[in-house]
Parts: structure tokens; C-alpha cells; sequence
């Protein structure tokens, strides 16, 4: 698959330089450093031309707060910041609920600064070896209640303490992003827990239209069930 450099995607976005490397360090554009050099997969580079941010993306550690509260643990934050998290919630479930909303276009903006997303393609023989590893906190489409399941392909995640030895022993290179890529591995510290809002995140991250639908269903069924926050934790009149 062919690619582009910084200067070349620049001049394809109609952007600056600096504009290109600050969109691959705030994850909206995938790249693959090569020595002192980007390189950014064409594909990427186009669905670039169509990325509008809807909302300020959240910090490292606000969006693993937001991942504890979707998973039902109160974190250790104070009121203010709490309702500040209820606010995304409630803007996520308004996106998901409105019949022209597209609440994949909030995960990507609200929360793209969770982890780093590394894609690779590997034999298919290998996947199920990557999905057993216990190091490997399964996600995004390798959790069945993505609706997408496949046993093709391996997603979760991984600490960042153990994120190069990981894919040392199963011979994963981070590539750019390419849509043959059949492993996805997100690292992260401290790992967030593995909840519907995680998996909705996982699946926009992949920018297609049935990952977005279903990204969307995912957050509907949450939504409406017991796994949601209660109002009182939400509150923070909870521990």
C-alpha cells in the first residue's frame, strides 16, 4: 500500500506542515514513524478530508476517568470534573438517540488521545496464539458484544510496560494503517477497563460506516441497559 510524507500530505490536505504532524500527535491521522520520518497511508490521508473535530479532545487521564466511570467505578476525581464526564455522557447519548446523529464522530474527537493505536497484519495462523496471550486485553471487534466479531482478526489491549516485549514475541510491526490489517493493538497506562463505551470507541476508530452504525447501536444498547452508570454514581454521591 503506498504512502505519503508529511510535506506530501500537507499539500494534498491544503494544510501546513506543523497542521499534519499535530493531526498524527493527536491521533486524527495514522502515521508510521520510519526513522526521522512519518509515513501516512494514502487511504488515511483522504478520510482525513473529511474530519471535522466535534469536540475537544480529552487528556490521557480524563478519558481513563471517563473509561472507569462507563465500567461502573467512581474515580478519584472531584465533583466538578465528575459532572464534566456526565456532561460526555449525556452529549454521547443525545448524538446516538438523534436520528441524524453520529455519536462514532464524538468517540473519535472525545476520546482519541486514550491510547496508541498500532495496526499490523500478521498470518492468520497467529491470531488465535495473539488473542490468548494474557498480556492482551481483548476489545473492539475481538469482543463479541461488538457485533462484529471475528476470529480473523485480533483487537485490545496491551500495557505500555509490556507493549514492545508483546509484540516482540508475536513478530507484530506496527504499519500504517491499512484496512488488511488484522491485528489493532491500543497501549495504554494504566489499562482501561473493557466496557460498551470502550468497544463503541474501538470501532469508530476503524472510520467506516458499518463500524460508525455499529459503534452507534452498541452505545443504544448500553444506554438503555443496567450496565449504564447510575444517576447517584454519576452524581458522585457515590464510592
Amino acid at each position: 500500500m503506498s504512502s505519503m510524507s508529511v510535506p506530501e500530505a500537507a499539500n494534498h490536505l491544503g494544510v501546513s506542515r506543523q497542521r499534519v504532524l499535530q493531526m498524527i500527535a493527536d491521533g486524527v491521522l495514522p502515521a508510521q514513524r520510519i526513522g526521522r520520518s512519518w509515513a501516512i497511508a494514502d487511504v488515511d490521508v483522504d478520510v482525513a478530508r473529511h474530519y471535522r473535530p466535534s469536540s475537544r479532545p480529552l487528556s490521557r487521564a480524563m478519558s481513563a476517568h471517563l473509561l472507569r466511570l462507563a465500567a461502573g467505578s467512581r474515580p478519584r476525581i472531584d465533583d466538578q470534573e465528575l459532572w464534566r464526564l456526565r456532561q460526555y455522557l449525556l452529549r454521547l447519548a443525545d448524538a446516538a438517540s438523534a436520528p441524524d446523529g453520529n455519536p462514532a464522530d464524538v468517540l473519535r474527537s472525545l476520546l482519541r488521545r486514550r491510547a496508541d493505536r498500532l495496526a499490523s497484519s500478521v498470518a492468520p495462523s497467529d491470531i488465535p496464539e495473539i488473542v490468548s496471550d494474557e498480556r492482551l486485553v481483548v476489545s473492539g471487534v475481538s469482543d463479541p458484544r461488538s457485533g462484529m466479531y471475528s476470529s480473523h482478526v485480533a483487537e485490545g489491549y496491551v500495557d505500555g510496560d509490556v507493549a514492545q516485549a508483546f509484540l516482540a514475541s508475536h513478530f507484530i510491526v506496527p504499519a500504517p494503517s491499512s484496512p488488511r490489517a488484522n491485528v489493532v493493538i491500543h497501549v495504554s497506562s494504566p489499562l482501561p477497563p473493557v466496557s460498551p463505551l470502550l468497544i463503541a470507541a474501538d470501532l469508530a476508530d476503524y472510520r467506516g460506516d458499518r463500524e460508525d452504525n455499529q459503534a452507534r447501536e452498541v452505545l443504544v444498547t448500553w444506554f438503555g441497559s443496567s450496565e449504564f452508570p447510575s444517576p447517584k454514581l454519576l452524581d458522585g454521591r457515590s464510592s
